[in-house]
């Protein structure tokens, strides 16, 4: 079993969305697939096909011991299992950010309890990071896809943040998400981000798409409404990327 973490540097730079895209396309290639919302702000599941805000999860696990966050999973239509984080009133999230300073390794300690087979994979979504919750994650990780929009705020915050996240996990790559090669600002982020990044390895372009919010709004995937966008080959590339990645299926797993 491997686990991936979701991070970025920027407010805004679509990590929930491709935590949830990726975590369907990888169950639908096989894969048994845990997708892990370890965001307070509880948004996984509405991606994920949840018609509301789910009560209970691992934060508030965190919060309170006596708490089983597995009693609060489901499984989507695709296969996927979801792992809440559910919502929290100040008081227990003060106590989730105690108790995740008092216990470094608490959420890989957790991850370690899903019994996924050798070819699976945890798929955590977080807040943006800099935060316990983000850097937990990505302690817990094999790898940590990078999601940066090609902005130079959002490029400058992750070229200051890399060495940090690259203490927490060796393998960082980038995803850049959100591209528009019609703007020349875009074009020189990017060039800025190549040259101060070095060899950061880079997973996947994913372009700029109006109809994803609509189609999301409508409980469907865009590389189902419309397979021929560039979005959508961008989305299985990236899927094909992780895919590759992780350990080759058995033979009766992709029968």
């Amino acid at each position: 079993m491997k686990t991936i973490a979701l991070i970025s540097t920027a407010g805004g730079a679509g990590r929930t969305t491709l935590a949830a895209s990726l975590a369907t396309l990888l169950a639908r290639r096989g894969r048994a697939v845990v997708a892990l919302d370890f965001d307070p702000q509880n948004m996984l599941g509405a991606y994920l096909g949840l018609d509301a805000f789910a009560a209970e999860g691992i934060g508030g696990a965190l919060a309170d011991p006596s708490r089983k966050w597995h009693e609060s999973t489901w499984r989507n239509e695709d296969g996927v299992l979801f792992v809440p984080h559910g919502g929290l009133t100040p008081a227990r999230s003060a106590a989730c950010e105690a108790r995740l300073c008092e216990h470094p390794r608490w959420l890989e300690r957790t991850i370690g309890e899903i019994g996924l087979p050798e070819t699976g994979v945890v798929l955590i979504d977080t807040p943006r990071y800099p935060c316990s919750h983000a850097d937990h994650a990505a302690r817990a990780a094999d790898l940590v896809l990078a999601v940066c929009p090609p902005e130079p705020a959002a490029c400058a915050t992750l070229v200051a943040r890399l060495p940090a996240l690259r203490e927490s996990c060796a393998d960082v790559r980038l995803v850049v998400n959100r591209l528009n090669p019609a703007r020349a600002m875009q074009r020189d982020a990017l060039a800025m981000l190549r040259g101060a990044t070095g060899n950061m390895p880079l997973a996947q372009r994913i372009h700029l798409e109006a109809s994803m919010p609509e189609a999301f709004s409508r409980g469907a995937w865009i590389f189902d409404e419309a397979p021929h966008l560039q979005a959508s080959h961008d989305l299985h590339g990236l899927a094909q990327h992780v895919d590759a990645w992780l350990p080759a299926l058995t033979a009766s797993e992709t029968a």
